[in-house]
Order: structure tokens, then sequence, then C-alpha cells
């Protein structure tokens, strides 16, 4: 039923907030359109996930059903059993800035401040060097392509360090604090910013991993 390579990581995908098509795919690069469609038909039909209506014409989301929740431990058991035995630190090579910003966005907490708030991200290395997160209480998006919208804190810094940082690998605090990641900004937000975002599910077992390790 869910043993095959795309299943466990779609309903990983809905379990985190990825309730419509285009969001699930692209939360899930390598996955074509149709092999996608083809595995949440599977899963609708074992149960484990359904389809709702919006109320806005014919699109619909997709939601876990009972089952489909119970496998949230077994999910997060596999992700802490991956931390502990092979959690290298990404190469150069796995830098994936785009990807990074979509996993950054459903990070994003309650502490931004009312309105909308967007934030521009300049990557000193990795294929996509500028994107930018756009919050609203209603939604958070990212956008590849000049939102117009008025930056208000611009964030430069390599892409392979935000994703040690991500991953729990490292402080996005001690990050700013040498250097290494700058924010260009009004001085209550920028100081406000590392609050602002959920890291990993997994980096505070990334985090006792590297400390046991010494």
């Amino acid at each position: 039923m869910l043993g095959d390579r795309w299943s466990l990581l779609i309903v990983r995908e809905i379990m985190v907030g990825s309730s419509q098509f285009s969001a699930i795919l692209r939360g899930l690069p390598g996955l074509s359109r149709s092999l996608l469609a083809a595995r949440l038909r599977h899963l609708e039909g074992v149960g484990v996930l359904t389809r709702v209506p919006t109320g806005t014409g014919r699109t619909h989301e997709y939601r876990l059903t009972e089952a489909g929740e119970d496998l949230h431990e077994l999910i997060y058991a596999l992700g802490r059993w991956t931390v502990r035995w092979w959690f290298p630190e990404p190469e150069p090579d796995q830098v994936d800035n785009a990807l990074l910003l979509w996993r950054m966005r459903a990070g994003v907490t309650s502490a931004l401040p009312e309105g909308r708030t967007t934030i521009q991200f300049d990557f000193t290395d990795g294929e996509v060097r500028r994107g930018w997160i756009v919050a609203t209480s209603a939604e958070v998006s990212v956008c590849l392509h000049d939102p117009r919208f008025p930056v208000d804190l611009s964030v430069t810094g390599s892409g392979r360090l935000w994703h040690q940082i991500w991953f729990g690998h490292r402080q996005l605090e001690d990050a700013i604090a040498t250097g290494e990641i700058l924010v260009e900004g009004p001085a209550k937000l920028a100081r406000a910013l590392p609050k602002w975002f959920a890291l990993s599910p997994f980096s505070s077992d990334v985090l006792a991993t590297k400390s046991a390790a010494g």
C-alpha cells in the first residue's frame, strides 16, 4: 500500500500543510504530474486521504483521513532514524534554494508583525539566487519573480548555509552574529527574524545527534 517511492512522501507533504495538487507537486521535485495524480488516486482508494471541495469552483483539497493521520508517528520515526544514522550536512550539489524557501514558507509562525511582510532572500550559491517570502495573516507565499511589494527585510547569505540552518546543523542567530547572514532593514524587524521561522521538524534531533557525537 505504501511501499513505493512516493506515497509516504506525499502523505508527509499533506501532513505539513500542502493540501492542493500544485503545492504537493512543488514540494516533491522529480515527481511528475501524472504519477502524482495516480498516487493520489491510490491513496484515496486505500483510505489514507480524501478529497474535499474548496467551495471555489471545481477545485478541491486533499486531507488525511483518520488512517492517514495515524501515519504521523511512523513518518516521524523514519525521520528520526534518518537523523540518527544518516544525516550528513547538505553538499553544494544538494542546494535547492527554491525548495528551501518552500519548506521555510510552511514553517512561518504567528510571530510576524500584522499586515503584509515581504522578505527578499539573496543567495550567493545555488541555481536560484533570489526569492521572496510574502506573508499575511491569510496566507504565506513564495515568489521566484519580483512580487512588486515593498521589501521589509533583505537577507543575503549562502544557500548551503541556509540549508544547514534549516536542518539544524547551524544556528541562525550565530550566522547573523558572524556576518555570514546579512539582514538589512529596520532594526526591530531584523532582530525578530530568527523567531519567524520554524525549522525542520528534525532540527532538534540533528542538534542532539551532533552533540552526542562530540
